[in-house]
């Protein structure tokens, strides 16, 4: 049986990793089944998360971005929405 795949959409930053329903880097099984995107201002501050780390944004947010997110659009987060199991808005 394939693993569940989630789909994280965080849209605030988190201030507490503590309290944060995010998995944890050390879940090596996330790795390979969670996804997580960040929304609205979220951008501004990246958690440590296990598996990839997409950010969504305008042109005007991107231009200023240096991270290693791989920034996408809004009709590849419609496509990662379809493709995982699980969607979970924080």
């Amino acid at each position: 049986m394939a693993a569940r795949r989630t789909l994280y959409l965080l849209r605030q930053p988190v201030t507490d990793m503590t309290r944060s329903l995010l998995p944890s880097a050390d879940e090596t099984g996330a790795v390979r089944t969670a996804s997580l995107v960040l929304l609205e201002q979220a951008v501004e501050s990246v958690p440590v998360f296990p598996g990839p780390i997409y950010m969504l944004a305008s042109e005007s947010e991107v231009s200023g971005h240096a991270g290693p997110q791989q920034v996408i659009s809004y009709q590849e987060l419609v496509t990662f929405i379809t493709e995982h199991d699980t969607t979970i808005v924080l």
